[in-house]
């Protein structure tokens, strides 16, 4: 590797992608690069988003020393299947030096930094401080209790990545989602017409296949009412208007 493209890598994700092979679309290279400190992302299925975030959480890992970079997901086996993603690109390194710590929930680089898995359980994700990089995977599905508990572990130059497929109008992810950018935190929605993994017939094929909700959840990064709400969203959001007094007065 020459000293310019040693130097562009270090200093863009997207380009040390593109070094194993991995020619970022739009969307990519836009979650990639982005600096913002808070980062919200409802995204459709299968369109590469732990891909992405793979990339950018070892990119974090080899360019900040003795700094820690944290995935959280609903469990353990799934944060242990995107820690597996980040160690598989790291070992296709030619040039990476051979991992201080290598095992199923943590991997320890030779620059003292980690990348490190772990539950969706607060009293497990405590513990650890300044923070470089917190990925929470498929957030809609992580306790608000978790997402509490990890927000001040995170270090002031640190930054917060949650994404996920919705999952309803619940929960810390769909509030963050519903309120952002107002809330400080940058959205990215990506869905099935942003990405290259799917051309019309595929998404006609899928639309054909499931549901309404499903789809306009899963492929379209759209929040809806869940079947089990008695009442829909915004006829309760109706119901809350200033200009109906309350029949008491306290």
């Amino acid at each position: 590797m020459s000293i310019a493209q040693a130097l562009a890598e270090a200093l863009d994700p997207v380009a040390f992608a593109r070094g194993r092979g991995v020619v970022a679309e739009s969307w990519q290279s836009r979650l990639m690069r982005t600096t913002a400190r808070r980062v919200v992302v409802p995204c459709a299925r299968q369109v590469g988003k732990t891909e992405t975030v793979s990339y950018k959480t070892l990119h974090t890992a080899l360019h900040h020393a003795k700094r820690d970079v944290l995935i959280i997901s609903p469990t353990q086996r799934q944060s242990d299947e995107f820690l597996l993603r980040v160690a598989g690109i790291y070992r296709g390194m030619s040039e990476a030096p051979r991992l201080k710590r290598d095992n199923q929930s943590e991997m320890g680089l030779a620059n003292g930094s980690r990348v490190v898995s772990l539950p969706g359980s607060a009293g497990t994700v405590r513990g650890y401080a300044n923070i470089k990089l917190l990925v929470i995977d498929e957030a809609a599905y992580v306790e608000d209790e978790v997402f509490a508990s990890v927000l001040p572990m995170v270090g002031s130059d640190g930054q917060i990545i949650a994404l996920s497929t919705p999952w309803g109008q619940r929960g810390w992810f769909w509030g963050l989602v519903d309120e952002a950018p107002r809330n400080g935190w940058e959205k990215h929605r990506v869905t099935v017409h942003d990405s290259a993994q799917y051309d019309a017939a595929r998404i006609a094929e899928v639309r054909a296949a499931v549901g309404s909700f499903v789809f306009a959840s899963d492929y379209l990064a759209e929040f809806t009412d869940t079947s089990e709400q008695m009442f829909g969203t915004e006829d309760v959001r109706r119901a809350f208007t200033p200009s109906v007094l309350p029949l008491f007065t306290a």
